[in-house]
């Protein structure tokens, strides 16, 4: 549920006091905000960057970026990072001799996802898929793009999918204690054969416009048969396990952008009895994943890299 009218103006206001913000570029993100109708906790806004979303992204801020590090705030769900990132443009113009917040360094990033989110008509682009297609062309980022965008949009449907990707694999290879998938070893190709197989049972993709929306997405993937959910699940498993490597990176992208990846994710466990609770677990190797986006080349491809990269200019 989306923040109340009152908690959307209050949580914009402890934004603008925030001292956290001043000369700062500000990052809004995803995440419970412990917000009730306005009457939000000050413990709670005190650890807004400590929660899960704004946590994984603070660590992927890239290990070359030393000085004047972003600082990020949680505000609900996709909608309510959106509403919050325009009330704050509005808000600022009305208190700019009492705010901290400098709005050319304000940002937004959200989970791209199925359903559309609306923007203001104040934005260049209408809604998510719109800032989609602005950004990504057949599953690559254009770079030159995101430097315009003041709003990110994640180029696989969820952040947990970027938990997913091939590269991890060596990540997840040497992690402590063992992370294991369908009780062994994880493998992630493995994984990926398990979705294509799953992805007849994807309740949003059951829903005719979600699923027109996805197949728009993937229409670059010529292997893939797009009539129906059935013949999407037939062909993408067939094509993935008759692909070459470079073709199976593309059909993997492209159902990651899809697909409902979560209980994936949520699936991974320690081989080993863990002498710490099972989130604490998935914290841990959420933010050494985390550390392998962090150690990225500047000129990398990888799309939170290039999110980052084109942040730091305003520095």
């Amino acid at each position: 549920m989306s923040l109340s009218n009152a908690a959307l103006q209050q949580h914009c206001q402890t934004i603008i006091n925030s001292r956290r913000a001043l000369n700062k570029i500000v990052i809004l993100c995803e995440g419970n905000i412990h917000a009730d109708e306005g009457r939000a906790s000050p413990v709670g806004y005190r650890q807004l960057e400590k929660l899960p979303d704004a946590n994984f992204y603070k660590a992927c801020i890239p290990v070359w970026w030393q000085q004047k590090r972003p600082e990020f705030f949680i505000c609900g769900d996709r909608q309510d990072v959106i509403n919050t990132y325009f009330e704050l443009q509005k808000m600022h113009e009305q208190l700019r001799d009492d705010s901290y917040l400098n709005k050319d360094k304000l940002f937004a990033i959200i989970d791209l996802d199925l359903p559309l989110c609306k923007f203001d008509d104040s934005y260049p682009v209408t809604d998510s898929e719109a800032l989609f297609y602005s950004v990504y062309q057949q599953g690559k980022i254009n770079q030159q793009a995101i430097l315009e965008k003041s709003i990110f949009i994640t180029g696989l449907i969820y952040k947990e999918a970027y938990f997913l990707i091939p590269d991890l694999q060596p990540v997840f290879d040497d992690y402590s204690p063992s992370v294991y998938f369908n009780n062994a070893p994880i493998n992630l190709k493995e994984v990926y054969q398990e979705m294509g197989r799953k992805l007849i049972n994807d309740g949003n993709l059951k829903q005719q416009d979600q699923f027109l929306r996805a197949c728009k997405r993937i229409r670059h993937c010529g292997q893939l048969n797009l009539n129906s959910l059935d013949d999407l699940q037939q062909s993408w498993s067939t094509a993935f396990n008759t692909a070459n490597e470079s073709t199976q990176h593309i059909l993997i992208y492209a159902l990651l952008s899809i697909h409902q990846v979560k209980n994936y994710w949520k699936a991974l466990e320690p081989h080993e009895e863990p002498s710490i609770p099972a989130e604490r677990f998935k914290e841990q190797l959420t933010l050494k994943i985390a550390d392998f986006y962090a150690r990225q080349a500047r000129d990398s491809t990888h799309h939170i890299s290039c999110f980052f990269k084109a942040l730091s200019k305003w520095a």
